[in-house]
């Protein structure tokens, strides 16, 4: 094709990536040529790259529809550092920054024009933007276009107008999360033309996927996840504003370094946490759902839900923000009860009734995908239409023999039994306490020392009842007869099989005490030795020349090009611009000092050179 020379230079050039991963190069080809697009890419997929290398390609300036300003921000940084010319037209421009994109507009200068959906559809904006010359529209988080999706926005409905208004420039629509269904409606709500649509597979390999019932003490659990990446960058999301006020606090008396972050906060007070944990200042975000679709950093070691999501998209799409630069990550997940209830009320309160059983019916394959015993990535994949192939992932908490299946059929009947004789008037705790044989006044108060259940569970310790009943409640056995804040257990009709002893019932129980390891040299044990005393000047120097240009570290290079160069040690432009993610505008602007910095650690260890 016309441009196929031009596009393998510039890859190389510009992005400093020497081949396509896959399907960009057929996304890539398609946009050039003027075709409509619409791609379901993993997070870390590389999507950005199907619309940017074409708008550097094309005449005229591409027109990226981006949902937040503050990821509109982390785009064009990252467009610009690449050495693209990228702006952002929003309500925190300048005038007379607004004056400089109109003039960079009217020379055909600029390959990037970030807008927001409310802005772009305002009918003057509109009609300003077609006195200009444009090469086509991207779509970035296409997924909020559809109210099956797991982040509707009702201003992107608007954006079906792009197609009316200018229809001899095509449509990229991009997304990282979205079922078939929600695929469906993306294309109809936007109104693409015979597009070119990709599907590509959601796994995420580089990512650890672990599921535990939260204990009693959630922090503990929360924090030994932490220690396995001391000083490395991870996101905390919690289902309420107290829990992550409460964990934050007390993560902090742990002494890290950790901001919170939900909608109660002021604007500034979250900006400032944003900031600090992009620009490494701090080291944990401890955050509501409220966080998350606005953060482009790619080297989130670990992500850990301290409570129950609400669906698999969500779950999917948080998880996702770990490991963006490839290397491997942590996803941590503890459920309890509660958040169950909360998430099932808020869903049988929805008014329309196709929405409501959307909700529950999202919500019965989050619950199913935690209290499953088999592979988690091949749950997760099918939920998404996609099926893994060969027999397990090597990558999930049951796949590495961390837990394992157990019959507790008897124990399970010792609950419900428990659940019938106290009229399902008492929560988790309680019933707890009656099958170990505790000995408290609310028991005593109520009798149930006098109970046939009272201590028939001593075998095992109150942490096991409270997670086998968590169980039950996921799977319908047993029901909350209380509210979400003061639940209370009954069993339910389906649980009288079980109770007859004509089914039998399962649950997963940790099957080592030893915490998971880290595996990134496990990960890839061809590469060279990599030098920690020069991947740690490596962190530091990045991070003073990011200081000095006003963006987060990651921007100058991720670390996954830090780790590389720690490896292959470059001494020269030619070894530099094998590192990946290195073009000749990083080469001229960063090469010099990241070069320096190896001849001087060789000279002091000499033993270390290639």
């Amino acid at each position: 094709m016309e441009f196929a020379s031009e596009m393998e230079r510039t890859l190389a050039e510009v992005f400093g990536f020497h081949s396509f991963r896959l399907h960009q190069r057929e996304l890539v080809e398609a946009v050039l040529s003027g075709r409509d697009v619409f791609a379901v890419m993993p997070t870390g997929g590389g999507k950005s790259l199907c619309y940017q290398l074409p708008a550097r390609l094309l005449p005229g300036a591409a027109v990226v529809v981006s949902p937040l300003i503050a990821l509109m921000k982390d785009q064009v940084d990252n467009a610009r550092a690449t050495g693209l010319d990228a702006r952002a037209f929003n309500s925190v421009s300048s005038p007379a920054e607004r004056a400089e994109i109109r003039r960079a507009l009217s020379l055909e200068r600029l390959d990037l024009l970030y807008v927001s959906p409310e802005r772009l559809l305002r009918p003057d904006f509109l009609e300003e933007l077609a006195g200009y010359r444009l090469s086509f529209f991207a779509i970035d988080e296409a997924h909020c276009v559809s109210e099956w999706g797991h982040d509707f926005r009702p201003d992107y409905l608007g954006l079906s107008v792009l197609a009316e208004r200018f229809p001899d420039k095509s449509l990229a629509a991009f997304t990282a999360t979205a079922t078939r269904r929600v695929a469906e409606d993306i294309g109809a709500r936007l109104g693409l033309r015979s597009p070119l649509t990709i599907r590509a597979s959601f796994n995420r390999p580089n990512l650890h996927y672990q599921v535990r019932p939260r204990s009693k003490n959630p922090e503990k659990q929360i924090m030994e996840i932490i220690e396995l990446y001391p000083g490395e960058s991870g996101l905390v999301y919690r289902a309420t504003r107290k829990k992550v006020e409460e964990t934050a606090a007390g993560l902090a008396r742990r002494g890290l370094s950790v901001r919170p972050y939900h909608a109660g906060m002021g604007d500034e007070d979250r900006r400032a946490a944003q900031d600090d944990f992009q620009r490494d200042r701090c080291q944990v975000i401890v955050a509501t759902v409220a966080f998350g679709m606005g953060i482009d950093k790619s080297n989130v070691r670990f992500v850990i839900h301290g409570d129950l999501p609400k669906n698999l998209e969500s779950y999917y799409q948080e998880t996702g923000r770990a490991g963006r630069d490839g290397e491997p990550a942590h996803c941590a997940l503890f459920y309890g009860p509660q958040e169950m209830v909360l998430w099932r009320r808020f869903a049988e309160e929805l008014a329309e009734d196709q929405l409501r059983r959307a909700a529950l019916e999202q919500l019965r394959h989050m619950i199913d995908f935690v209290q499953r015993d088999g592979c988690r990535r091949r749950a997760l994949l099918a939920y998404f239409g996609e099926k893994l192939p060969g027999k397990d992932c090597g990558g999930c908490d049951v796949c590495r023999g961390e837990v394992e299946r157990f019959e507790a059929t008897v124990p399970a009947q010792m609950a419900l039994s428990a659940m019938v004789r106290t009229g399902g008037r008492f929560g988790a705790g309680h019933l707890a306490d009656i099958l170990v044989g505790a000995d408290s006044a609310k028991i005593r108060d109520h009798g149930h020392h006098q109970l046939p259940t009272y201590g028939v569970g001593r075998a095992y310790d109150r942490q096991f009842w409270r997670d086998l009943m968590a169980a039950l409640l996921a799977r319908g056995l047993a029901w909350n007869s209380g509210d979400e804040r003061y639940p209370t257990l009954a069993a339910a009709p389906r649980a009288r099989p079980l109770l007859r002893g004509e089914e039998k019932f399962y649950v997963l129980r940790t099957a080592v005490k030893e915490r998971v390891r880290r595996r990134q040299e496990e990960a890839a044990p061809d590469r060279p030795p990599l030098s920690e005393e020069l991947l740690a000047a490596f962190k530091a120097l990045r991070r003073s020349l990011a200081e000095a240009a006003g963006v987060p570290p990651y921007v100058v290079f991720s670390d996954r090009s830090l780790r590389e160069m720690a490896q292959i040690k470059p001494e020269s432009p030619d070894q530099f611009l094998r590192v990946t993610g290195v073009g000749l505008h990083k080469l001229e602007k960063f090469g010099q000092a990241f070069m320096a910095l190896v001849s001087a650690h060789l000279e002091a260890h000499p033993d270390q050179r290639p």
